[in-house]
């Protein structure tokens, strides 16, 4: 018992005193290196100095103050200043040294900024990548400084790669089974300020998805301090908003503005050009809201050229004819399917073809050219297009070798008598079919409209089918008729245009192919039409009396006739009967087209033709020929619209009259990309507030009224 107790206490201390044994050991710890840094301050300029970039290092204060000085000797003096004390001895430093310098900061800078694009940061910084550029101290009492800045903002984009499919499709040929092709996009958006010291700013914008010149902009802008006579000199574009009812400001002008002071009196000055119109449009309310109502003016000799063809021979023989018991149009006509190809400009391979259009085909032995090539039946002047009409497409459709390399001299050796290359036929290699969105066509009349005028270059083929008196009729190949055949094997189409524009072979006959592009329908540019309000007139400006004439003054008949009259433009009362009234005949479909803003007259060659007919009424034959000669304008359909025009002792005839193009809270403007802030809205003399009383679409033109 007595040893027990004494071993207790023992152990006890033993484990006591193993504790305090460690405790003493971390506590005795004594480090073997000791950390020899010791921070020295600089002695030389920051630039061939080195300095720690550590963050525990405290930054140089912001009274201390940097400046490098050029001189004439192409050194630049670098002073370290506290106030206006010289913290530090100047130091000197070469242009060599300089640039060399300035070249290895923004390489560096650079691939900072792309490693930061690469961590997710943005590698745009909103500070200035690019120096400023100190020069000569003589430019500081100019402008207000002696340095030059350049700050340069935007990005470029561009975008590459591939896009094919194969569709195993047995029903589609196999050459258009497999498609595809490169897609490309770039886009290009720069801006970039430069300065001269405080007082001389230019800014300058570059983007080219823009749709105008007018949107890419440059302004050259000096602005002056407190004390100076000359407060702001701007060159570029600028603009005039003046905030009165006596003299209107003016927006897209470019060209030189100045402003200036003595003592209380302030001058602006500004000589420029401007780069838009401006118009004023009139609306008058009713109890349905505002209606829009907008004059317009057409010459006669601006016919809507490119646009607007006759599928062949057969519908603008009759043409006149089935408009001539207007309002009803008694043609037969009803035209089912229509399929158009062009020369394909866009990246499209789905429709992909080569195609041959021919300028005879499916025509009756009237209206062929070739006349002593083709064998028909004894077919009637008025007999419907068919591609049975003569004897061209079963000898294409005999052809050995149908294929686009074998084609051509297989074409020209068809007929002994010859067949020339664009002028009987035209291959169009590539072609594409228009989607059923790119083009309209008349049903009972038997012509297409295209949604955008044809170049130069272009040449246009059409397939088609329809019905007349109960009879089906089919021009062309239609796709069902080539899917079977190999993929390049050609199409057979009826030619509309070639791609040379000739008005008359070498013999001076008119081809047939320009009596097909109808040059009897005036586009207004707007769409929408409405039928209440709209006004149209025909007149004749003379010069002798400078005044606007709905009837000529000379004849004893045609003076009695309005030429809204003579034109067929007025043969119907408002009630529809067949009495003019003086007023235009809206009959749509047939002399109008509202959705699209089309007029549409009902002669071929309206002051040709029509102004024949009228003359001819005349009773004593020598005024018949000196109307004929003073006021015909055959020149018009005879040759180019670009010839025409040069012709100004006919080109006197006009269309004029106002349209409504929208009600109730929309109003359309005439235009698009209309400039920020030009629009201008009054209500009774009154002006509204934009954004508040009413809300502009400057892009595609249009006025909303958000306060009624």
């Amino acid at each position: 018992m007595i040893l027990l107790s004494c071993l207790g206490p023992l152990l006890a201390n033993a484990q006591f005193n193993r504790r305090d044994t460690t405790r003493e050991d971390s506590i005795k710890y004594r480090p073997l290196y000791k950390p020899s840094f010791r921070q020295v301050d600089r002695y030389g300029d920051p630039f061939s100095n080195y300095s720690g970039q550590s963050p525990l290092f405290l930054k140089d204060p912001k009274l201390m103050k940097l400046e490098v000085l050029p001189d004439t000797g192409r050194t630049y003096s670098i002073y370290e200043r506290m106030g206006t004390v010289n913290f530090r001895s100047p130091s000197y430093m070469t242009f060599d040294e300089a640039s060399r310098l300035q070249n290895q900061t923004i390489l560096k800078d650079y691939w900072k900024n792309r490693s930061r694009a690469l961590d997710g940061e943005s590698a745009v910084s909103s500070r200035n990548l690019l120096p400023k550029l100190y020069v000569s101290p003589i430019l500081d009492r100019i402008f207000g400084g002696s340095y030059v800045e350049l700050i340069p903002r935007g990005f470029v984009t561009l975008d590459f790669g591939g896009q094919w499919q194969k569709i195993q499709n047995p029903s589609i040929p196999i050459r258009q089974q497999t498609n595809g092709g490169f897609e490309f996009d770039q886009q290009i958006n720069l801006a970039v300020t430069g300065k001269v010291g405080e007082k001389l700013k230019i800014t300058t914008n570059f983007d080219n998805n823009n749709s105008f010149d007018f949107q890419n902009q440059m302004k050259v802008e000096y602005t002056g301090f407190k004390e100076d006579i000359l407060k702001k000199l701007e060159i570029g574009n600028v603009s005039l908003p003046l905030n009165n009812s006596l003299i209107q400001g003016a927006q897209n002008l470019f060209g030189i503005k100045a402003q200036l002071q003595f003592g209380k009196l302030f001058v602006t000055s500004i000589a420029t050009t401007q780069r838009g119109k401006q118009s004023t449009i009139n609306i008058a309310g009713s109890t349905n809201g505002a209606s829009q109502g907008r004059p317009f003016e057409i010459v006669g000799s601006s016919y809507d050229e490119n646009r607007h063809f006759f599928l062949g021979q057969f519908f603008r023989r009759n043409f006149e004819k089935w408009l001539g018991t207007l309002p009803q149009i008694t043609s037969g006509i009803n035209i089912t399917r229509v399929e158009v190809y062009l020369l394909n400009r866009n990246n499209d391979t789905q429709t992909l073809r080569d195609v041959v259009g021919f300028m005879d085909l499916a025509e009756a032995d009237s209206s062929v050219y070739r006349q002593n090539n083709y064998y028909s039946s004894l077919l009637p002047p008025a007999s419907a297009a068919s591609n049975g009409n003569n004897d061209l497409f079963a000898k294409l459709q005999g052809l050995s070798d149908k294929s686009s390399d074998g084609i051509n001299a297989q074409l020209e050796n068809l007929y002994p008598q010859g067949y020339v290359n664009g002028t009987d036929f035209e291959k169009i290699t590539s072609a594409r079919k228009l989607a059923i969105t790119e083009f309209t066509y008349n049903k009972e009349l038997g012509y297409i409209t295209l949604q955008r005028k044809l170049q130069n270059d272009e040449a246009l083929g059409v397939a088609y089918e329809y019905t007349y008196n109960g009879r089906s009729y089919k021009v062309g190949e239609l796709t069902e008729d080539y899917s079977n055949r190999g993929e390049k094997d050609v199409v057979f189409l009826k030619l509309l245009r070639p791609r040379k524009i000739a008005v008359k072979d070498n013999f001076g006959k008119i081809l047939p192919t320009w009596n097909l592009m109808m040059k009897n329908i005036y586009n207004l540019n707007v769409t929408q039409l409405q039928k209440d309000g709209f006004q149209l007139r025909v007149i004749y400006r003379d010069d002798a009396t400078g005044k606007d004439l709905p009837q000529l003054q000379d004849g004893d008949y045609a003076r009695t006739i309005q030429l809204i009259q003579a034109v067929g433009l007025d043969r119907l009362n408002p009630y529809n009967d067949p009495q003019p009234d003086g007023n235009f005949d809206y009959v749509e479909k047939a002399t109008i087209n509202s959705e699209t803003g089309l007029i549409v007259f009902p002669y071929l060659e309206p002051f040709n033709k029509a102004l024949r007919q009228l003359f001819a009424k005349e009773p004593n034959p020598n005024t018949q020929q000196a109307l004929l000669q003073k006021y015909l304008y055959d020149t018009l359909y005879h040759t180019t619209k670009a010839e025409a025009e040069l012709v100004a002792t006919k080109n006197k005839f006009w269309i004029t009259g106002a349209f409504k193009a929208g009600a109730g809270k929309d109003i359309i403007i005439q235009g698009f990309n209309i400039s920020q802030g030009s629009v201008k809205v009054f209500a009774g003399g009154a002006p509204l507030r934009e954004g508040v009383d009413y809300q502009v679409d400057y892009t595609f033109g249009k006025v909303t009224i958000l306060n009624e």
